[in-house]
């Protein structure tokens, strides 16, 4: 018997259902493709818009305008992958479709609708923890771990045993410069591995600064340190110092460090103050003025321009212009850093738990 001339169309059956098997298995990957596709992206943009509120919320308080936050409670989202086929047949005589069907078609449809629910940061408790200063627990941890605590010395604690380090100069009188040697000498221990904090065992939520090893190589600079905290000098410079640390003016009566310490407040007022505001602002009394900024703000710039900025670590559109940190500024985006950080942690803390959280949620359509 004569071969038929359409056996080929018999083989169109088991290829078709090998390409939808196909299609389907790889439908089998996609939840860890989208994992590493959207788990970045996601993060990128929690941590961008983050930024872009909290610097919004500072030109906002410059301008002497109430500002509001919301949290990002959650992002669920919802992949859908839709596959389709087509089979092209022809009737008749072949002469006239043949060479112009294409005689399989598949795709895939791949759709993602996040949903994104909010929480509004207010109410006693945020403002407690906004308003409160910074506990002696944070400042151990923080400047107990960075390569150079100097700049959060500066920026979280406003005095020592009587040695004022204040937001700003209401009087024309220079920075007292023993807070910067105080600075400066506890800075160099850290760094030399001379100088810990370390907390009470006895009792959680008591530390003490730890120096030892100094002799002789630090002895000047601990008996400079402990002569301008008002402390005595040890009668053995190869005996351990333990100093223990405590929120309160002055701790020398106690032989150790009172300190008094800023809240992430006043680091919003801070950096407000650095803000700089067109001059057509001021002088229609928009924008808030302040003094000049002490110690710790006298290196924090928030520009302004006309058009979006290149090179800018974040910034935000506001009156028609544009605000925002320049990214070569390190002082800057320390101090914006370190502010982020201490109020995410009091967003955490102030948030309401449980169903009685108000929560705004927004699905996100085509």
């Amino acid at each position: 018997m004569k071969p038929s001339g359409n056996r080929p169309d018999c083989y169109r059956t088991p290829v078709i259902a090998c390409v939808i098997g196909c299609l389907l298995a790889g439908c089998t990957v996609v939840g860890p493709s989208a994992l590493r596709s959207g788990r970045l992206a996601y993060n990128a943009a929690i941590a961008e818009t983050n930024n872009q509120q909290m610097l919004m919320f500072v030109i906002q308080n410059r301008y002497g305008e109430s500002a509001s936050l919301l949290a990002v409670a959650s992002v669920t989202a919802n992949v859908s992958i839709t596959a389709s086929t087509g089979i092209q047949l022809g009737f008749g005589d072949k002469d006239d479709y043949a060479g112009n069907l294409v005689p399989f078609s598949a795709g895939a449809v791949y759709e993602e609708n996040p949903t994104i629910s909010y929480t509004p940061v207010a109410g006693a408790e945020y403002a407690r923890q906004v308003f409160s200063p910074v506990p002696i627990a944070v400042l151990a941890q923080m400047t107990g771990t960075l390569a150079d605590p100097a700049h959060v010395y500066n920026a979280l604690v406003s005095g020592v045993n009587g040695i004022r380090n204040p937001d700003f100069r209401f009087y024309p009188t220079d920075p007292d410069p023993r807070f910067e040697r105080f600075v400066a000498i506890i800075t160099r221990l850290t760094q030399a591995d001379r100088l810990h904090w370390a907390e009470d065992p006895g009792q959680s939520g008591r530390f003490s600064i730890v120096i030892d090893h100094y002799a002789p190589s630090f002895t000047a600079e601990v008996r400079e340190l402990l002569g301008l905290l008002g402390l005595a000098a040890p009668t053995d410079p190869y005996a351990r110092l333990i100093l223990p640390v405590f929120l309160a003016l002055d701790g020398r009566d106690s032989g150790g460090l009172g300190m008094t310490t800023r809240s992430v407040g006043d680091l919003v007022e801070m950096l407000s103050a650095a803000v700089k505001v067109p001059e057509q602002d001021l002088r229609k009394g928009a924008a808030t003025t302040y003094p000049p900024l002490g110690l710790a703000g006298s290196g924090l710039r928030i520009h302004h321009s006309q058009s979006g900025p290149e090179h800018a670590a974040v910034a935000v559109q506001y009156r028609d212009r544009w605000f925002y940190i320049d990214e070569s500024d390190q002082a800057t985006k320390r101090f914006f850093r370190l502010m982020a950080a201490l109020w995410s942690v009091t967003i955490a803390e102030s948030a309401p738990k449980g169903s009685a959280a108000p929560v705004l949620t927004v699905p996100v359509g085509r």
